[in-house]
């Protein structure tokens, strides 16, 4: 990310990616709209180093392995979210495509 319009627009990115996975299906049950903010900015932070969609599924384990139950999110586990994640990202040319 070279600019601040590719910051912004890699955080909507995986704001709505990590929103529509809802891994703990908060959405439908009232919990604040910011409620994965902290794991969203830490994914941000991860684009660089990611390059597919397996180190997306990757950095998306990492960082909500640390926040919660590591056991729910293997990078196995997180194949489809870290695949959407890493379509949008490269069609938005904020990662190259493998």
């Amino acid at each position: 990310m070279r600019t601040r319009e590719d910051f912004d627009a890699a955080l909507l990115i995986v704001a709505s990616v990590v929103r529509s996975w809802d891994p703990y299906r908060l959405g439908g049950s009232g919990a604040p709209s910011d409620e994965f903010e902290a794991e969203i900015a830490k994914v941000v932070s991860c684009i660089p180093r990611i390059s597919n969609a397996v180190t997306a599924a990757a950095a998306l384990s990492s960082v909500f392995s640390a926040s919660f139950e590591p056991e729910l999110f293997s990078p196995a586990q997180c194949v489809a979210p870290g695949q959407e994640l890493f379509a949008k990202l490269s069609a938005a040319g904020l990662v190259a495509s493998a």
